[in-house]
Order: C-alpha cells, then sequence, then structure tokens
C-alpha cells in the first residue's frame, strides 16, 4: 500500500511537470509537432485521411503517410473546439539548429494571444497536448507493472522504473507534446507487460489481446513492427508438445489479427503509392533535409550515440535546447552503472539456469516471471534499436533522435531500474537494518536527480520560450540574425535600400541579448572596397523585456560616387554586416553615346551605344547599357580586342566600374557606362573588339536576342564584334 502511495505521487509529480511544461514551451516547438497538429486538424475538417505527395509543398501536413490511430484518437476528442487558426504560425527567419549560434530557440513566431488560456484559436492544440499527457501517464503506470513482474529481488523495481520515466525531462517535454510518439510509447509499454503475462498464465483470450494491440501498434507507427515478434516468442515458451493445436491457435491470432485490425491501413498506401509503408513517396518529400546522401561510417555511428543518448534525456525544441555538457556525462556514468548492474544480473541469471539445467530453460523461464520480464525488456530494446540503425543507413542526423526509440521507453527504464537496483546489492556490505537504508538512499539518487534536472530544464525552456510571445519586429525589415563578439544578437534592420549623394537616412535596428547596452556603437557605410562614407552612433528607442530597438541618422556626402554600399553595425571588437545599400547615380540627364547601338542581351540588359578611342597605343571604350528588367545575376562585362586572324591580343573581364556598380543593383531603364582600356602590344594590328556578359562561376555568357544595328558593329550568338580603325584612323 505504501508503494502504491509513492506511485501516486511519481504520477501526480509527473502530471505537474508535463503541465508546466506544456504551458512554457510555444505551440509547436517541438519537433514536428505542428504537422501532426495539422493531420489532426485534417481529419476533422474533410472527414478523409490526407495523402502524401512527393512535392512537399503540396501535402497539407509532412506526417501523411504515418498511420491514423493517434490522430484519429486526438480528433475524437478535440474535434468539438474550434481548429481555424490554429498551427498557422510563421517561420522564424532567426532560427537555426546550431545550439550555439545565440539565436531565438523557436521554430516559429508567436503571438501574445497564444498565452491565454481559453483562447479559441489554440484551445484544441492545448487539449492535444492534454492528450498527450494522459497517454504518458499510461506509459508510466504500464512501466511500473511491467517493474512489479521483477521479483528477483526485494527491491522496489516499478516505482524506480516508473520514477526513472516519469522524471526524464525529455519524456516530459514530448509527452506534453503533439506527437505520435507519445502513443507509440503507450502501446509498445503494453505490449512487453501483456507478452510477459502471456509468457507466464498463456490463454487465448491473452493472445487475443496481443493480436489486438499489435494491430493497434501496426496503426500508430512503423517502428511497432519490429515488436510483432515478442508475442511470437511467448507462444514459444510456453509451447506444450501434449497441446500443439493451442499453440497453432495462438499463432494465429497474432498474426491474423494484427492484419485484421490494421492491413486495411496498409492496402490504401499500397493503392496510393505502390509501397505499403509509403516510404518512398515520404523520402521524396523530405528530400535533401532528411536523406542520407554518403554510407554510414563510424563516424556517424558515434555521432549517432552522442546525439540519441543526449536527446533521450535532455536536448528539447527542434534539437536546439540542450543541458550543460556535464549533465550528459552524470547521465552517462548513471547509465553505466546501470548497465554494469545488467552485466550481473546476467550472470545471475545464467548460475541459476545452469543449478536448474540448460536443458530445461523454457521451464525455468516459466517459473520465473521476473527473469522473462528482463528478458523481453532486453529483446524489445534490441529490436527497436535494430530497427532505427536499419533506418539511419537511409535517414541523416535527424534520424539520431532519443524519441525515435520510445517504443521501448518502458522496457528500458526498467532495466536501467534493474540493473540501478542490483548494483545497489552489490556494492552495499553493511548489516542487514543498514543495508535496508543504504539501498533506500541508492534508489533515491536517480529520482532526485532526475526529478532535479527536470526542474532546472522547465527554467531553462521558459528562458529560452521566453522571448517567443513579445512583438517582433515588422516582417518588411531585413534579418541579420547574427551575434556581436560581446554576445549581443542583431536580429533585424530597416532602412532606405537605395539612396542617392548628400541624402541622410535613418537605421533601425532591433537585438536582444543579456544587457540593453547590446547596441552600443555605431552605424557604418562602407564603399564596394570597404572605405566609410558615413558613419552616426546608434541611439536607443525603445526597451521590451531583452529586445532594444535603437536608431541611427547617415548623411551622404554631395560628392560620393554612385556605388554599391554596404551598411555595417561597429561594435568594439568587431561588426555586424547589416545588408546592402545602393548610391545611386544622378538620372536626371541620361548620358548619351557618341555612337547609338541597339543589341539586347537576352531580354535583360541592352547595350544603347559606345565611345571609341585609339591613342598611343591605347583602346578606349566606353560602353553604355541599360537594364530591361530587375537583374538577379552580377554579369561580368568582356572586351577582347583580336586582331586580323582572330587571335586575343588584348583583354579587360570586370564587373561593371571595376565592381562599384554590380548589375544587381542597376534599376529599370538606368543607364550605366562601363569603360574599358586596354594597351596595344606594339606589334599587334587592331581588328575587332569582342563585346559582352558572362555569369563568372558559370563562365555561361547572356545571348543577344533579335536584331542588332550600330556603326562598324556585327553580332555572333553571345557577343558583338566592333570594327576598330587604326590608330588616328
Amino acid at each position: 500500500m505504501k508503494e502504491k502511495r509513492w506511485l501516486v505521487l511519481v504520477i501526480a509529480s509527473y502530471v505537474v511537470l508535463a503541465g508546466a511544461y506544456s504551458w512554457v514551451v510555444p505551440l509547436g516547438e517541438s519537433p514536428d509537432e505542428v504537422d501532426h497538429f495539422l493531420y489532426v486538424r485534417y481529419l476533422v475538417e474533410n472527414r478523409e485521411f490526407p495523402v502524401m505527395h512527393p512535392n512537399a509543398a503540396e501535402n497539407e501536413t509532412m506526417e501523411a503517410n504515418q498511420p491514423p490511430l493517434f490522430y484519429l484518437l486526438n480528433a475524437v476528442l478535440t474535434g468539438p473546439l474550434p481548429m481555424t487558426a490554429t498551427a498557422d504560425f510563421p517561420l522564424n527567419a532567426c532560427f537555426t539548429f546550431d545550439p550555439f549560434d545565440g539565436g531565438r530557440a523557436h521554430f516559429y513566431l508567436h503571438a501574445s494571444a497564444e498565452q491565454a488560456p481559453l483562447s479559441a484559436d489554440y484551445l484544441a492544440f492545448r487539449a492535444a497536448r492534454l492528450v498527450s499527457v494522459v497517454l504518458g501517464v499510461l506509459t508510466i503506470w504500464l512501466t511500473y507493472r511491467l517493474g512489479r513482474y521483477v521479483t528477483m529481488s526485494s527491491g522496489p523495481i516499478g516505482l524506480l522504473a516508473a520514477g526513472i520515466l516519469a522524471f526524464n525531462p525529455q519524456f516530459i517535454f514530448m509527452t506534453a507534446s503533439v506527437n505520435n510518439d507519445v502513443l507509440t510509447a503507450v502501446l509498445g509499454a503494453a505490449l512487453v507487460y501483456f507478452t510477459v503475462e502471456a509468457g507466464q498464465t498463456p490463454s487465448l483470450k491473452r493472445f487475443v489481446g496481443l493480436g489486438i494491440l499489435m494491430g493497434l501498434g501496426l496503426l500508430t507507427k512503423f517502428a511497432l513492427l519490429a515488436l510483432w515478434p515478442l508475442p511470437l516468442l511467448a507462444i514459444f515458451l510456453t509451447a506444450d508438445k501434449k497441446q500443439p493445436r493451442r499453440s497453432v491457435q495462438y499463432v494465429a491470432v497474432v498474426l491474423v489479427l494484427p492484419l485484421l485490425v490494421a492491413g486495411w491501413w496498409y492496402f490504401r498506401a499500397y493503392l496510393l503509392y505502390g509501397d505499403p509503408l509509403a516510404w518512398d513517396v515520404h523520402l521524396q518529400a523530405k528530400g535533401a533535409e532528411v536523406l542520407r546522401t554518403t554510407p554510414l561510417t563510424l563516424t556517424d555511428l558515434r555521432e549517432f550515440v552522442v546525439i540519441h543518448f543526449q536527446s533521450y534525456w535532455a536536448w528539447f525544441g527542434w534539437l536546439k535546447i540542450k543541458a550543460a555538457s556535464w549533465v550528459y556525462a552524470v547521465l552517462a556514468m548513471w547509465v553505466f552503472v546501470a548497465m554494469l548492474g545488467l552485466l550481473l544480473v546476467s550472470r545471475d541469471g545464467l548460475r541459476q539456469l545452469q543449478a536448474t539445467g540448460v536443458g530445461q530453460w523454457r521451464s525455468w523461464l516459466r517459473k520465473n516471471m521476473g527473469v522473462t520480464a528482463v528478458l523481453l525488456s532486453l529483446l524489445a530494446t534490441g529490436v527497436i534499436y535494430a530497427s532505427l540503425f536499419r533506418y539511419i543507413q537511409t535517414i541523416n542526423w535527424s534520424g539520431y533522435q532519443g524519441r525515435l526509440a520510445y517504443a521501448a521507453v518502458a522496457p528500458m527504464a526498467v532495466l536501467l531500474a534493474v540493473g540501478w537496483e542490483r548494483t545497489a546489492v552489490a556494492i552495499t556490505q553493511l548489516g542487514r537494518s543498514q543495508r535496508t537504508t543504504g539501498q533506500k538512499l541508492w534508489y533515491s539518487v536517480p529520482l532526485v536527480g532526475l526529478l532535479a534536472l527536470a526542474l532546472v530544464s522547465l527554467g531553462q525552456l521558459n528562458a529560452a520560450y521566453d522571448r517567443a510571445t513579445i512583438d517582433e519586429p515588422p516582417a518588411s525589415w531585413l534579418r541579420v540574425c547574427q551575434e556581436t563578439p560581446g554576445g549581443f544578437y542583431v536580429e533585424a534592420v530597416d532602412y532606405k535600400a537605395v539612396v542617392s549623394q548628400g541624402e541622410s537616412f535613418v537605421v533601425s535596428l532591433a537585438g536582444y541579448g543579456a544587457d540593453a547596452d547590446g547596441l552600443a556603437g555605431e552605424v557604418a557605410l562602407l564603399n564596394w572596397d570597404g572605405a566609410v562614407l558615413a558613419t552616426a552612433v546608434l541611439q536607443q528607442t525603445s526597451i521590451a523585456k531583452d529586445q532594444v530597438v535603437g536608431q541611427a541618422v547617415l548623411s551622404l556626402p554631395p560628392d560620393v560616387q554612385p556605388a554599391a554600399a554596404r551598411l555595417v553595425f561597429l561594435v568594439e571588437n568587431g561588426s555586424v554586416d547589416l545588408g546592402p545599400v545602393k548610391i545611386a547615380a544622378d538620372q536626371t540627364g541620361l548620358p548619351e553615346p557618341d555612337v547609338p547601338v541597339a543589341a539586347n542581351f537576352a531580354n535583360e540588359i541592352a547595350l544603347m551605344g559606345y565611345d571609341l578611342q585609339i591613342e598611343s597605343g591605347v583602346v578606349r571604350l566606353k560602353t553604355y547599357w541599360q537594364a530591361q528588367r530587375p537583374i538577379e545575376a552580377s554579369y561580368t562585362i568582356f572586351v577582347h580586342l583580336l586582331d586580323g586572324d582572330g587571335v586575343l591580343v588584348a583583354q579587360q573581364d570586370a564587373l561593371p566600374q571595376g565592381g562599384a556598380y554590380p548589375t544587381t543593383i542597376w534599376a529599370v531603364g538606368e543607364v550605366v557606362v562601363d569603360e574599358a582600356v586596354l594597351s596595344l602590344p606594339p606589334e599587334a594590328k587592331p581588328a575587332t573588339l569582342s563585346i559582352g556578359l558572362y555569369q563568372l562561376d558559370t563562365l555561361e555568357r547572356l545571348p543577344l536576342v533579335g536584331a542588332v544595328t550600330g556603326e562598324n558593329l556585327s553580332s555572333q550568338t553571345d557577343n558583338l564584334l566592333l570594327t576598330v580603325p587604326d590608330e588616328g584612323g
């Protein structure tokens, strides 16, 4: 009775923690949570299952390939609540998966309205999270029941296992979110627990229940396929040579019932995708985001071990919020000690088996429910990790997450409890009363430690997501997403992108950090070659929580040359690039060439004319270009001097105006003058100039379109040929 009271306390503590996690973590901030809820919303609104498309943009939810049981359960329980605006969150442009980049922890942008407890737009989503908490309670209870079967010692294995799971911060985080891994954990625990029961006291009723459970598992997540052999193993353990018909019945229900329960879903997938698992269409939709591009190596396996272990215990959000390194080191030592205890348990079991007689192993297992529970827990863990190993041969690091092993989360908690308890027996060498006291303290170590970590993690999540509810800079502001050397995070900037000679303009900058002095610095406008054109001290204009907004007014000199420039934020010991600025040329009187030309390059840039001068062995060619439409690519202008035999004797390949005025900043209709200066070798006789444009990264030239007109001018596919007279001609 006392143990049950402790169990109630453990479960009650879990519920409080899960409720706090659910409230602190903004909606959608656990992996794929929005897509999981979109599946639920699609069922409620359309009364049909979503279809997975190979083109990601066409999918209503990226989880459409998943079996439907988790989503049907949520649709039934949350469907009566309004779902209109739920889950339509804009992406956070400053999010990265790097936990050390200093940027925002949240994947989406969130409105303060989300925090209203009874906000209709978000009520269904929050209710779905509560469904997950209830499923978490069921998993903990089943873990307790499975641990109770381990009767090889007097230790409270069930309670210890339940506490290890209930206080695992990552388990709390995941079961406080909308994710089908939660139902996977419940059914995985149930399958192992009821398989142990069936292995001890077999009956047709128990195996029918296992068949139905297996079918429900197949309707929840493909990972549970790996647990199908467990009921068959239980049948093998209980096989009676005198009643073979009974074993055949058991096998039949375990094999056939899951197909009757779940076969329709896999047949539907086969009809839709030609693949009962919808695996290929899933990979096509996810694409490079998840696909492994190189064979699995030992380095990959080491990375898998680290990421999987850390994200099994305490790596939150979209693999963004980590615990301190020493926390993982302590957890690893604790797991290592538990594994040593499991080795001792294995040794004890083998000694007992030898004493009984190896040939009687099946009879021995039937008589020792605790041994059977440990064995099936080991097998369940092994097959789930074998399945996961096969998975990561196709999927990259995104498949390393600890939650992907949740089908075995209950048996793993039991194994850790068994190992930890056995280690206590091994190291406690005191008298009986002292030994009991020492063991109780030993049992409390993982529970107290994990509970403390869960509370610390709650505070860490609250701090990381605290900014998720404050107003973001307007969407029109340019996202900078860079950290200063002093630790201040520059988030967004707003300024006039095109300025004129002598003009003043305002630069507004928003950021956040440890203190409001993070914006102490200057905003500078640098020329294309890095020369300073103007500077101004940034003045703070507002502070909200840790968000700071500042402004600076920059004034351009009246004689500044038109060019591509850049804004930078100068702080002590470094700078942050804010973005490009165009210093526009005066277009009130468009420059006119000596020789008019009409030549159209790819309907992007036109050559309007040229000035040609030859003097003292130097060819000077001014070309007049005009943008026909907005230009996204940066083109290089080439001028090649060819002799009478077509041999190249001199050339100039350069960005317009030596790089000061690249094509990417040209306005439609703007005339840009560029000059090429070529020196003639003494023996060379100029014949023609070859003129055109190309992209430097591909060397692909812009083709000429339509007719070309102009004095001394002819054309080829992608260049103009200008006849050059002799010097003085």
